[in-house]
């Protein structure tokens, strides 16, 4: 099998979005004004050409503006001499159940850390579901946090990694 990822295809990364994240998981609030801004990457990958998975990835700074409710994310140590526009968050990374356990999660976790590091992030952090938390410190990703129920009640973590 052959495996893609894209930049921009935004209209397909909410198609995996809605699926995963509204349809099997019962989430609510799956979109937001970040969506929207042309500083928040999209990504998607395709398996033999069919859509399989999605992720994004924005600077951090966005998300206050956007959505100053959501949580903010805890000090790493691999902030200090960083500047804030620099942070970079990555979430929404969900593959669909046909395409599970094909390394497709990873595929795109590493993308978005090159597109994060191309638009000049040097920290990247993410709110992780607790239960994929292996999956991220495979990638590098260090535990930040205790974990917390502030995502729709269910349990996530925070993450980080540099990426320069």
């Amino acid at each position: 099998m052959e495996y893609a990822v894209r930049l921009g295809a935004r209209d397909d990364a909410f198609e995996v979005r809605r699926r995963v994240f509204m349809e099997e998981q019962g989430y609510e609030n799956e979109f937001d004004g970040i969506d929207d801004d042309a500083a928040c990457l999209h990504l998607t990958a395709y398996a033999d050409g069919e859509l399989a998975g999605c992720a994004r990835v924005f600077p951090e700074p966005l998300e206050r503006a956007q959505a100053p409710e959501a949580p903010q994310s805890p000090a790493s140590p691999f902030d200090d001499g960083v500047a804030p526009d620099a942070i970079y968050l990555l979430g929404r990374v969900a593959v669909l159940p046909k395409y599970r356990g094909r390394g497709i999660a990873s595929l795109l976790v590493k993308a978005s850390d090159e597109a994060a590091r191309d638009a000049g992030a040097e920290v990247c952090k993410l709110h992780a579901q607790q239960y994929v938390r292996d999956l991220y410190a495979k990638l590098g990703y260090v535990q930040i946090s205790d974990v917390d129920y502030e995502d729709e009640g269910q349990p996530h973590l925070w993450m980080a990694k540099r990426l320069s």
